[in-house]
């Protein structure tokens, strides 16, 4: 087993951030992809209604997959695995007791959730070998119960982040349009591929019309971003899942290498221009998603008044030309700088 493998903190990282992208990108995916289009056909009733039902009940299981793929990460056994994905279902704050019994809020605090993780899987790589013939005793509780009661202990605080960040991206609402536009646009970009929920921030603060569209807008030139550079290191297999799974999925490329928020972070700021230049919508439920489940342009198309053919051509810009050329210019202008290079894009998560 590998939790006997010294790591430094960079490969210790790594693997916490590989480990909880892919558990939070699996989750995500079914809604991502079929929840609008079953929503709406939900009307129907019959079977729409059911699988409606089902793709929103599976992203209830983000938190327990989040631990799953963070110990698979680390190389650890079955029981260790059980004890640590049960260990961030607790520290997520996804299951609340009220009076009328337990009550299941989506995916919790996925922020939590790491931080409960991370935790589970130092003790477990401290204390999880010294007794081998107590582990199925010991470890539920040294790798369970105990980083769980930490994680309860720490959700309030943790939580406050994006109570905060949701107040500051709130005064961007009050500014003129122009500059509301392009901050919200950057913001969420940005807020895309770390552990915080564009979705839960959108929700947050009620954000719909233009804020929403630039919102989404964000998360589209994220996206490009990453798949152009994702293309050129990476199997068509690991880009094309991009499309599906949105940026979150290279959370850990990003952050590990900071230096790409500089390509993200323009292209947003255009991305977010055009946005204005086109009045570009959106709804609260539609502004964390990007194009994924073609959520946003769908949204988009809603408001858009005028002939449906000229429509269709602005949202083809907006949301696939546009962040693309801008992707393809910041990727050869900052790699020509030797600001950063193709590799940092090379996905490392299997």
């Amino acid at each position: 087993m590998e939790e006997t493998q010294r790591l430094s903190g960079k490969e210790f990282t790594n693997k916490i951030l590989n480990g909880a992208a892919l558990g939070i990108v699996v989750g995500l995916i079914p809604s991502a992809i079929f929840g609008a289009i079953f929503n709406s056909l939900s009307q129907y009733g019959g079977i729409w209604v059911t699988l409606s039902q089902l793709v929103s009940n599976f992203s209830f299981s983000v938190p327990f997959l989040v631990g799953m793929f963070i110990a698979i990460q680390f190389g650890l056994a079955p029981i260790h695995m059980a004890s640590v994905a049960a260990a961030a279902f607790i520290g997520s704050g996804a299951a609340q007791f009220t009076p009328e019994g337990w009550l299941l809020q989506g995916t919790g605090d996925l922020v939590n959730t790491i931080l409960t993780v991370t935790i589970a899987v130092m003790i477990i790589r401290l204390y999880g070998q010294r007794l081998p013939n107590l582990t199925i005793v010991l470890v539920p509780i040294l790798g369970g119960m105990i980083p769980g009661l930490i994680g309860r202990f720490t959700l309030p605080y943790v939580s406050n982040l994006t109570t905060m960040l949701g107040n500051l991206i709130a005064n961007f609402t009050q500014l003129q349009p122009f500059l509301m536009m392009v901050l919200l646009s950057i913001t969420f970009a940005i807020v895309i591929v770390t552990p915080l929920s564009t979705v839960a921030i959108a929700y947050a603060i009620s954000l719909a019309g233009l804020g929403a569209g630039a919102a989404n807008v964000g998360i589209a030139a994220t996206l490009f971003t990453l798949v152009y550079g994702s293309w050129r290191v990476n199997n068509p297999g690991t880009t094309f899942t991009l499309f599906f799974s949105g940026p979150k999925l290279f959370m850990a490329n990003v952050l590990q290498n900071p230096k790409v928020f500089a390509a993200i972070v323009v292209n947003a700021a255009v991305t977010g221009f055009v946005s204005y230049l086109f009045k570009i919508q959106g709804t609260t439920a539609s502004a964390g998603f990007g194009i994924t489940g073609l959520s946003g342009p769908i949204t988009a198309l809603s408001f858009m008044e005028g002939n449906v053919l000229v429509n269709i051509g602005i949202l083809i810009l907006q949301y696939l030309i546009v962040p693309l050329g801008i992707a393809i210019v910041t990727h050869h202008l900052f790699t020509g700088m030797n600001l950063y290079n193709d590799n940092v894009f090379k996905f490392s998560g299997n």
